[in-house]
């Protein structure tokens, strides 16, 4: 799984983006290598934890590194980058504030899957 998703994540769009990416956004590359670095830690993990609460605390952690990691990329939501001799500003608050909403969701999720979890683990062991 883990190699699936890099590819998918790394080598893919490295390959198809790197010259485009470098020129445009040249900060940005390490950036990227870091988003797919962490994805796929987290999908790793995920996948050898299965079947345990600590499937669910990976996955609040995930959506905990994703938002840092997303509130870092955008700059707090303003963009700013020179292309040769025009400079450009971009206020993607929303798109950030859409992006944090996302990941939110996603760890009330994790959070209430983790509950549910651990309410089944104990109602098995009452039940015996």
């Amino acid at each position: 799984m883990g190699v699936l998703w890099f590819f998918l994540l790394y080598v893919l769009p490295s390959f198809l983006l790197s010259e485009l990416t470098e020129e445009v956004l040249p900060g940005y590359t390490q950036l990227f290598s870091m988003f797919a670095i962490v994805i796929i830690f987290f999908v790793v993990v995920g996948e050898l934890l299965a079947g345990t609460v600590f499937q669910y605390v990976f996955n609040i952690g995930k959506a905990l590194v994703l938002m840092a990691l997303f509130i870092y990329a955008l700059n707090g939501g303003f963009l700013k980058f020179d292309l040769e001799t025009v400079h450009i500003e971009a206020n993607l608050s929303v798109y950030l504030a859409m992006l944090l909403t996302i990941d939110f969701l996603g760890l009330a999720k994790s959070l209430l899957q983790a509950i549910d979890f651990l309410a089944k683990k104990t109602e098995r062991q009452l039940a015996i």
